[in-house]
């Protein structure tokens, strides 16, 4: 019997994305988001894609610098330098994840930070463990606006964020931190790693691992947020075993319409904003 509530998270998605539309609107600017892809793998390609559709939507101009899978480093880092000079472009975002022979750190690095429109630059990382910070990760503040549209009183609620990319784990913490909310950061590879899921109030999951985490893992009216998706037999399946989680769970997202929609949605309010700060 299915218990939990689906946070939906295409539904906060439109509204973020209609909100994004009518700034833009208002302000009469046309911000221009910059995207580098590279390779041929087709997740990627989808998700720019998407991407491009939704900021067309909401009035952003998107340029599509589409590299070959053997793409040289000088050559992505030298359309970097060129974006970051060039007056038009407001944003710059990698399309994640980048063919095996690159170096993803360098290349984030050449990004201009006040255009890095996932906040992954060190720069913009250092700022928001500072508590300075201005443009934040669309994923984890798409994980965050999920999480919020609980209504649940999140003081003192303990996350845990299961995970492998340190920069994702670190800024989500901290931005955790600013709700009252106590994080825990486990590496999925560990041998324990699914020990501390059973007392969390708040799991996190970006694993890649179909339907790794079930009912026998969680806590009871816990909340569920869905980061992973790994393709199985055509369809998009997350970490989380939503069936049976569901049954114990008091909130969960769905794979696919949870976190994808609202990290998009997001990326549109990073692009508004950095466009806004250029343009003062």
């Amino acid at each position: 019997m299915t218990k939990a509530k689906i946070i939906n998270g295409k539904a906060i998605a439109d509204e973020i994305r209609k909100e994004a539309r009518d700034q833009i609107a208002k302000l009469n600017i046309k911000p221009c988001l910059a995207v580098i892809l590279a390779g041929d793998d087709p997740a990627s390609h989808l998700y720019v894609s998407i991407k491009k559709k939704a900021a067309e939507n909401a009035g952003i101009e998107m340029s599509l610098y589409n590299f070959e899978e053997d793409v040289k480093q000088e050559s992505i880092i030298k359309t970097i330098e060129f974006l970051n000079k060039d007056e038009e472009v407001d944003a710059i975002l990698i399309q994640l994840p980048l063919p095996n022979h690159l170096d993803e750190d360098a290349i984030i690095r050449a990004i201009d930070p006040e255009k890095d429109a996932d906040g992954f630059h060190p720069e913009n990382i250092k700022k928001i463990l500072s508590l300075n910070g201005k443009i934040f990760s669309p994923l984890n503040m798409g994980i965050l606006q999920l999480i919020t549209s609980t209504k649940e009183n999140l003081e003192n609620k303990t996350a845990v964020i299961i995970a492998r990319s340190k920069e994702f784990t670190s800024t989500l913490s901290r931005v955790l931190d600013d709700f009252g909310i106590r994080a825990q950061i486990v590496n999925p590879d560990s041998s324990d790693a699914k020990r501390s899921l059973s007392s969390a109030d708040i799991i996190i999951s970006a694993v890649g691992k179909p339907k790794w985490i079930t009912k026998n893992d969680i806590k009871e009216n816990s909340i569920l947020i869905d980061v992973g998706t790994t393709r199985v037999n055509g369809n998009t399946v997350g970490d989380i075993d939503f069936e049976s989680c569901s049954e114990k769970a008091s909130y969960i997202t769905p794979v696919p319409g949870g976190v994808g929609p609202m990290t998009v949605a997001m990326l549109l309010k990073n692009t508004i904003s950095l466009a806004c700060g250029r343009k003062q």
